[in-house]
């Protein structure tokens, strides 16, 4: 494997996130781009990159500013990478079909999980911003993902 096939997309996807980020939020709903190159190169390259990857990046994105929790992006990043490289090994033994709906549930896990640490104020005072706040932001980076579906299918990664 080429390094540059890696470290050049990485470079890309950080800067995106963190020029168009703050840009293209609707109010604090914000989508993860970089969420999104985990979940391909996990479910391309499998699940020890996908989970060395997404710590890595994590921690990048703490470091840079783009989180606000230090270790929130790391831990959802790597638990992304290691339930994307496991339906990896799935994939041609389930419908296409049966693999989309299982990589919606983890984008759906992972927010959950960041929502929750993030947003855990609102957890305790209003449950109703809570539980929009995570749906909005789930389908918010999911609706980015549906793009992408049309350029380069998961399902092909």
């Amino acid at each position: 494997m080429q390094w540059t096939k890696l470290i050049i997309p990485a470079f890309l996807v950080w800067l995106l996130q963190l020029l168009f980020s703050d840009l293209l939020a609707i109010g604090s709903i914000r989508p993860d781009f970089c969420l999104i190159l985990i979940l391909y190169w996990s479910i391309y390259y499998g699940r020890t990159l996908g989970i060395i990857s997404g710590f890595i990046f994590g921690l990048i994105v703490n470091l840079s500013g783009i989180g606000l929790f230090f270790g929130i992006s790391s831990l959802t990043y790597a638990i992304t990478g290691y339930l994307a490289g496991s339906i990896r090994m799935m994939r041609s033994r389930i419908t296409p079909f049966h693999f989309t709906i299982l990589w919606i549930l983890i984008i759906f896990i992972q927010f959950f999980v960041y929502c929750t640490i993030q947003y855990q104020d609102l957890f305790v005072l209003d449950i109703n911003v809570f539980w929009s706040k995570w749906f909005g932001t789930s389908i918010y980076t999911l609706s980015f993902i549906g793009i992408l579906q049309f350029i380069i299918p998961l399902s092909r990664a």
